[in-house]
Formats: structure tokens, C-alpha cells, sequence
């Protein structure tokens, strides 16, 4: 075997070099309430609640045994067609994607039902793990999801076109909106340099690459990712290179931008992305990794209406139909190690933990979702909303300076906000065993592959730690932690259950809330490509209603808003519960503000 001698240039992981002029002062101001006109809708659940690899066969603990060790790049999910090979010169078509198809009906109640009203209702499930983008986010009753990667290469190059969307018009009604279309668009590039240790992949376009994912073949059980999914156009490096038969090293390096959606309701702007990782990986027991990524704004304001001005220093504050104006340049950075391992009979662990940073980053868009929050400020759906609070600063009479647009109209001027500045500290770890794995390995035999009855345990977790410039936030823990039961009874049956409990806010116990889910999956053969699952959802909540009533306009905070589960961060109306207040009191009435207990799906799984 030829030896190429490990030489990786500094220029894969230094900063790019970006001229920065001096920010202003983070200093809070005095604040000027600002009732501008607000959005019908905020962005409705995250299209993105797809898995970062094909799922494995539901019977299986792990699917078959890897492929020989080949030059890649983090993948969207895994290749189904003809397999290309090395060194073959001749252009072959391949195909992969998954179908997520749930019927979900969620069952309330009628206080005072009139004449020809029954007293139980039916209707879109009205819950708090609803928003993919929102830390109360749970598997156990995910929306649909289809997706379609096509390929064309050899062993040399292949380009790679998605085309993904949600929301299927034949069960809800047409939303173009939630129809994505072309979603990726790439080349890689894996040129053979003639070194057997030694390989590199190169992709350029238009990309979502993953990190941080718990689960051995997908996003874990909290299908989210400790560092980052990245959505962006740009390019990443990753090299491969054998110290011996059992050891690797591999180094990524990227750099990109993400362009923001321009609705003036939306502060967010263009976006760069930078990002660097190394892993050192022994055979396929045990992977250690470190990672790196850093995205800012440098955009210039922009208005709606370029005619209409902003107003001056000692005016009421601008056109109301403007993002965010006179701001500094946002960052936010993500930094942190994770480790998995393969524990033979004893099963799978991963273990991560990451930091996040963040300085006025509420124009920071969605190149990078991390811990189930998309960028810094996109919409309500990002770090800022999710962890630090509400991003509302004005600025003050006389002074020309920061102008936040308030993400929440409930808040008066005299609130304190957290100006899209902070961190947020995360550790995570999900734990996988087999009782069939392990008594096979532990006497001496074969690693279980699925191909009979078992039972299968998971184990899984997240702590974060916030600090942040809003009071009601900073230093607050946020727990959500899991157990999931499957026994695969018959070739074509597995009955299993789920529990998770949640606690948003250490400081408020009655927003907390549970699940319990129990559910039967029917498939073709022990290892399958499809799935239906019949499950029913038990939500059990420590406050279900807050003791205060909430005003129908929605516009003012009323003490005890928090005194009981909170809705997700930005739900859809008129479906999502707590899509605004004032939506959900004039549409449906106070009462059905209360989230569901009662939740009942139906869903066909495929994957190929």
C-alpha cells in the first residue's frame, strides 16, 4: 500500500477573512412599543422534519453490514439503483427517497354544545410538539414528508437534483407554499488520486449536509442535530486518510450563503456560512469528533416601500411594514464534540455536547438549523425565539440606533427583550439495545441483523442551559428526555410504545407536559422497505389552561399567559394551537385554546 504523507494545508480551516467595521453598542435602549401590522400567518411546521438518512428496517437493530470504505461527503440519505463502483468510467442512473403519509386526527370537546352539536369534536391535532422548528418538538406526531433524490454519475463525478415537499394537497388543499420543488441541486466530485489511504470528495451547489445527528443511520430519536443541517449554496471539502487498517482521519471544510425569505415580515437577510470539522474514527467501533461553524449578516437595510420614510430619530419608530432596520451586522457561531460507539453485544451510544453563541442574531438566517431552531431570527422559528426570547428592542427617543421589530405584539414598552444576543449550552445522548444482539454477541455469534423476533430498548435525552439579555430566559434549563419499547413479534407485526417528558422552562413546572404513545407497525417481512403504524397519543400535561383569561386582541400580556403549556414557537393557524391568541380565540373561541389530550394517527412509511 502506498503512503501519502498526511499534509492538510491551514487553508481548510482558516477563518475566511471578513473586514468588519466596529459594532455599535449591545447596551440595551428604553423601548417604544410598536403595533405594526402583523403577518395572518407565521410560517407554518418546518418542511425539514425529514430524517437525515433513510430510516433503517423497522425489525432490525442495524442494517446490512456497511459497503467497503469509499470517498463521501455527509449524505442527504442513503443510494438505492445500480451501485457505481471504482474506477468505472460509464454513467449509471440512481434513485433513493421516503414517503411519511400520517393521517392525524386529534379529538376535543364542546363546553356548551347547541342544537345538532355533538359534544366531541374532531380536528387537526391541536398539541405543543406540533412545530418541527421548536424545542418542544417530539417524533410522536410528525406531519407528512415526501422527498426524491435523483442521480446521474460514475465513479468519478455525479450530480444529484431533490425535489421535496409537505402538506399533500389531496388530504389538506393546495399550498403551493409547502411544495418545494427542486430543493437540492449538487455535483460531487470523488477523482481517484492513486493513493489507497488517501480520498477526497468534493461537492459544490446547492446542499444539505448533517452533524450532530444521534441515531447510527438517522437524526436519533429527537430528529435534530446537535450542530447543524446546513441550508445553503457553496461548497465542502472532505478528506479521508488511513493511518493503519483501524484508523482514520477526516477533515470537512465549507463555506457558503443562504439567501432569506424576503417577506417583510421576515428580519432575517443574506446569510455566509463557514464550517470545519475533524473526526477521528477507529474501525466502526468508536468516532470522536470536533466541529466548527460560524454564519453572519453584513446585508444593508431594505424596505418594502422605499418611499415611505423610515421617520426620524424622535419619531414613532418607522413604515410598519419593514423588517428590522439600523442594527449591527448578526452572528451566530456553533461549536462543540461528539462521540459514537458501536458497543458490540452491550449496543449503540452516542453523546454530544454544543455550544451556541450568539450576538444580534436576529438577521441571521437559515443556513444553519441546530437543536430544533432555524437560524438566529427566521421568523419566530429560530435560536432567538426558541431559546433567548423575544427579539422586541426599539429604539429610544432621540437616540438613532437599534430598531427591533417585536417578534410578539403582548409585550408593552416597558418590556426587556433579549436583542438577539446570547448562548445556549446543549448535551444530548441516545443509547440503543438489543436483547437478540446481545445474547447472540455475548455467547460468541454473529451480529443481529433483524431477521427475527427481538426486543429493541432507546434510551434518549437533551439538557440546554440558556443565557440570555432577557430576564424571564436567562438561566433557565430546558429538559426533554425519552424511552421507546419495540418488540417485533411476527415477521409482519412489532407492538411498541413511546414516553416522552418534557420541561421547557425550570423555572415555570406548569408548562411542562408527557406523551405516551402506544402503536403496532405492520410490514411485508422482518426487513422491509414500508411500514403502517397505528398509534394513539395520550398527551398529559401538568397545566393544560392558563388561569388567566386571554384578551381576544391579542395585543397585550396578561399575567398567568405563562402559567401553562406554551404553544409551539410558530404553529400554523387555524390548525396550530396558540397560532396567535388572538387567531385562536376569534376563530375557534377561548376554550378550544386548550391543547388536545386525546391524539389518533395512521401512517404509511417507505423508504427506497
Amino acid at each position: 500500500m502506498r503512503k501519502l504523507p498526511l499534509i492538510i494545508s491551514g487553508l481548510f480551516f482558516a477563518l475566511p477573512a471578513v473586514a468588519q467595521e466596529s459594532e455599535p453598542t449591545t447596551e440595551p435602549k428604553d423601548k417604544v412599543e410598536m403595533k405594526a401590522d402583523m403577518p395572518a400567518a407565521k410560517p407554518g411546521p418546518s418542511p425539514e422534519s425529514t430524517p437525515a438518512s433513510v430510516p433503517a428496517p423497522i425489525a432490525a437493530t442495524e442494517p446490512p453490514p456497511p459497503p467497503a470504505k469509499t470517498s463521501t461527503l455527509s449524505s442527504n440519505t442513503t443510494v438505492s439503483g445500480p451501485a457505481v463502483v471504482a474506477n468505472d468510467d460509464s454513467w449509471k442512473f440512481e434513485y433513493h427517497g421516503y414517503i411519511r403519509a400520517p393521517m392525524r386526527v386529534g379529538v376535543g370537546k364542546r363546553d356548551n354544545p347547541g342544537p345538532g352539536q355533538s359534544g366531541t369534536t374532531f380536528h387537526s391535532p391541536i398539541i405543543p410538539d406540533d412545530q418541527y422548528l421548536s424545542w418542544q418538538s417530539t417524533p410522536h406526531n410528525k406531519t407528512d414528508w415526501a422527498e426524491l433524490f435523483l442521480s446521474l454519475g460514475n465513479s468519478w463525478a455525479k450530480g444529484t437534483v431533490s425535489i421535496q415537499g409537505y402538506s399533500f394537497a389531496e388530504a389538506s388543499y393546495s399550498n403551493p407554499v409547502s411544495q418545494l420543488g427542486i430543493a437540492d441541486g449538487y455535483v460531487d466530485l470523488t477523482p481517484d488520486l492513486g493513493y489507497e489511504n488517501f480520498r477526497l470528495a468534493w461537492r459544490v451547489g446547492a446542499f444539505s449536509n448533517k452533524y450532530g445527528a444521534a441515531g447510527k443511520y438517522d437524526a436519533g430519536e429527537y430528529d435534530t442535530y446537535m450542530f447543524r443541517r446546513v441550508h445553503n449554496s457553496g461548497e465542502a471539502l472532505h478528506i479521508e486518510y488511513d493511518i493503519d487498517q483501524d484508523n482514520s482521519l477526516l477533515f470537512e471544510h465549507g463555506i457558503g450563503f443562504k439567501k432569506p425569505d424576503p417577506n417583510h415580515f421576515n428580519n432575517a437577510r443574506f446569510t455566509m456560512l463557514h464550517h470545519a470539522h475533524v473526526t477521528f474514527k477507529h474501525s466502526e467501533a468508536m468516532q470522536f469528533s470536533a466541529h466548527y461553524l460560524n454564519s453572519w449578516t453584513q446585508e444593508e437595510d431594505r424596505q418594502i416601500d422605499p418611499g415611505v420614510p423610515i421617520g426620524d430619530a424622535n419619531s414613532i419608530p418607522r413604515n410598519p411594514g419593514t423588517s428590522i432596520q439600523n442594527i449591527p451586522d448578526g452572528k451566530m457561531w456553533v461549536a462543540g464534540l461528539d462521540a459514537r460507539f458501536d458497543l458490540g453485544a452491550f449496543g449503540y451510544l452516542y453523546g454530544a455536547y454544543s455550544h451556541v453563541g450568539l450576538t444580534d442574531a436576529i438577521t441571521v438566517g437559515r443556513a444553519i438549523d441546530v437543536i430544533h431552531a432555524s437560524g438566529g431570527g427566521e421568523f419566530g422559528l429560530g435560536v432567538v425565539e426558541n431559546y433567548l426570547g423575544p427579539a422586541c428592542v426599539t429604539r429610544a427617543p432621540g437616540v438613532i440606533g437599534r430598531q427591533y421589530y417585536p417578534a410578539r405584539p403582548d409585550f408593552s414598552q416597558t418590556d426587556e427583550c433579549s436583542m438577539g444576543t446570547g448562548k445556549v449550552d446543549t448535551l444530548l445522548a441516545q443509547y440503543e439495545f438489543s436483547l437478540v444482539n446481545f445474547t447472540q454477541q455475548s455467547s460468541g455469534g454473529q451480529k443481529f441483523w433483524g431477521d427475527g423476533s427481538d426486543l429493541v430498548v432507546k434510551l434518549y435525552g437533551m439538557y440546554n442551559k440558556v443565557t440570555s439579555d432577557y430576564s424571564q430566559t436567562n438561566g433557565i434549563h430546558k429538559l426533554k428526555y425519552g424511552a421507546d419499547l419495540a418488540y417485533s413479534i411476527m415477521p409482519w407485526l412489532t407492538a411498541a410504545v413511546r414516553f416522552d417528558r418534557l420541561q421547557p422552562n425550570s423555572r415555570v413546572p406548569e408548562q411542562s407536559f408527557g406523551i405516551l404513545s402506544p402503536r403496532l407497525v405492520f410490514k411485508s417481512k422482518w426487513n422491509t422497505h414500508e411500514a403502517i403504524t397505528l398509534q394513539y397519543s395520550r398527551y398529559i400535561y401538568n397545566q393544560r389552561e392558563c388561569a388567566a383569561g386571554t384578551p381576544a386582541d391579542g395585543l397585550v400580556y396578561t399575567p398567568g399567559e405563562e402559567k401553562c403549556v406554551q404553544p409551539p414557537s410558530a404553529p400554523v393557524p387555524p390548525d396550530g394551537f396558540g397560532a396567535s391568541w388572538a387567531s385562536q380565540t376569534g376563530q375557534r373561541g377561548a376554550p378550544t385554546t386548550r391543547p388536545d389530550v386525546n391524539v389518533f394517527k395512521v401512517e404509511a412509511t417507505m423508504w427506497w
